[in-house]
Parts: structure tokens; C-alpha cells; sequence
């Protein structure tokens, strides 16, 4: 409408290298907001932001591209960017075998992958880029828990690997677990505590 309202305000904190940062409360309190204002893909955002060069967000949903599996695991860069081993190892490394064999095939993945296979290829993406730091929004919502704590394993472990952290939005304590630093949104006074 013609009002303007912050999703959030005064906030001021930092992440250091090595964390594993969540961001909880309830729906509507601005974690999703204040997470891609964090990951640079916010553009309604005032203030400052310093975040690493090398890092990657995973949407809750993620964008998967229409055309060969490889193209959608490599997105945004091209397949051809790395090998079919490293393609392959990443499949695998996300619980996701039944796809090794499938690189070259053509679908409408965003339709013919069931929405945990979608974050699982996310998640794949992420660990065959190794970025230093990574954002995670609701990543794990549609896996079941062993799945889940696999693949925040292997998330940590990545951040670890490359001197940088994992920062998430978690609603579940199961992906609370995995996470040291836990700071809540307040709705109400649209301050972090």
C-alpha cells in the first residue's frame, strides 16, 4: 500500500569466520528478510552490509533451470565448468545416487523433482562450488531429519573446510542443533535480541 513498513531496524551485529549462525522466531519476523539482505539479494535494503566475496545463498525453493541435470546443478555457471566427476561427486555427496547416471537428461526439474529432491539438489550445488560461506533459508524444510542432519554435516563441514560459516533460517530444532550461535527476530519490535 502507500505505507511503508521496516521489516526490520537497527540491527548490528557481525559473523565472524568459523560461526554457524541461526536466525530463528516466527513466521513473519523478518529472518528471510534480514538473510538475503545478508547474502546481497535484497535490494530494498538501507544501511551496510560487509559479507564475503565467496558465498552462496539456498532458497527454501530453489531455482532450477529447464534442459540437462547438468546445467540445473551447475547453475549459474556452465556445466562445462567442471567435470562429470565433480558433477557426479556432488549428486552423491547430497543423497542423491538415483541422479549420477542422469547428467545429460533433459526435464522440467522444478516439476519432476519432489520438493526435498530440489533442496538436496541446492544443497549438491553448493558443495560442487565450495563456496566459504553459506546462507541457508528453510533449505532442509522438506527433508526428513537423517537426511537433514547429513546433508548440515556436510554443510559444516564445507564451511570449516574454507574459512568461512553457515548462516540459516531455522524453524525446526532439529537445524537449530547445528547451529552455535542463535540469535531470535522479535516481531514486535522488529529488533534482534
Amino acid at each position: 500500500g502507500d505505507m511503508d513498513v521496516p521489516a526490520l531496524k537497527g540491527l548490528s551485529f557481525e559473523i565472524g569466520e568459523g560461526a554457524f549462525a541461526a536466525f530463528v522466531g516466527p513466521s513473519g519476523s523478518g529472518k528471510s528478510t534480514l538473510l538475503r539482505v545478508l547474502a546481497g539479494i535484497w535490494p530494498h535494503a538501507q544501511g551496510q552490509v560487509q559479507r564475503p566475496a565467496n558465498a552462496m545463498f539456498i532458497a527454501q525453493r530453489p531455482y532450477l533451470p529447464e534442459g540437462p541435470l547438468r546445467d540445473a546443478l551447475a547453475y549459474p555457471d556452465a556445466a562445462d565448468r567442471y567435470s562429470d566427476a565433480q558433477l557426479r561427486q556432488a549428486l552423491q555427496d547430497a543423497l542423491l545416487p538415483g541422479l549420477v547416471d542422469a547428467l545429460d537428461t533433459h526435464a522440467v526439474w522444478a516439476s519432476t523433482l519432489s520438493g526435498g529432491e530440489q533442496q538436496r539438489l541446492a544443497v549438491a550445488r553448493v558443495l560442487l562450488k565450495r563456496p566459504a560461506w553459506v546462507f541457508a533459508d528453510e533449505a532442509s524444510s522438506a527433508l526428513d531429519k537423517a537426511t537433514e542432519a547429513h546433508l548440515y554435516q556436510q554443510l559444516m563441514q564445507l564451511a570449516q573446510a574454507e574459512g568461512g560459516a553457515l548462516v540459516s533460517v531455522a524453524h525446526r530444532d532439529s537445524v537449530r542443533a547445528f547451529h552455535t550461535t542463535r540469535w531470535v527476530l522479535d516481531p514486535q519490535t522488529r529488533q534482534l535480541h
